[in-house]
């Protein structure tokens, strides 16, 4: 097999698992990710800020997607995410960045 088949396969597998993860999510119920990397100053903030939101909110689930692992890295990849961290809340881009603070990040939300 190519390089180019294998990642085509990875990413066909990360499709299917993306989309199962929003099946099981209820219609009320919010996935954050945040994707962090172990060097980033901004990240702990960033991923902080999204668990306490997440306290409040129980409808609210966070996910830690690191860049140092592979999970992570083809997840990036498949979303394009160019910088950490990056919000994306049920798979769409909400912050590139660490939001400004934890009612802007409820905002994004609604």
């Amino acid at each position: 097999m190519t390089e180019d088949e294998l990642a085509q396969i990875r990413k066909k597998k990360l499709e299917e698992l993306m989309k199962r993860q929003q099946e099981v999510l209820s219609p009320r119920q919010v996935m954050i990710e945040v994707f962090t990397s172990p060097a980033c100053p901004h990240c702990p903030r960033a991923l902080i800020m999204a668990k306490q939101l997440a306290a409040r909110m129980p409808e609210v689930k966070v996910v830690e997607q690191s860049t140092s692992t592979p999970q992570g890295s083809a997840k990036a990849a498949l979303y394009g995410v160019q910088a950490v961290p990056t919000i994306f809340i049920n798979g769409k881009c909400a912050f590139v960045g660490a939001p400004p603070s934890i009612e802007a990040l409820k905002q994004a939300i609604r």
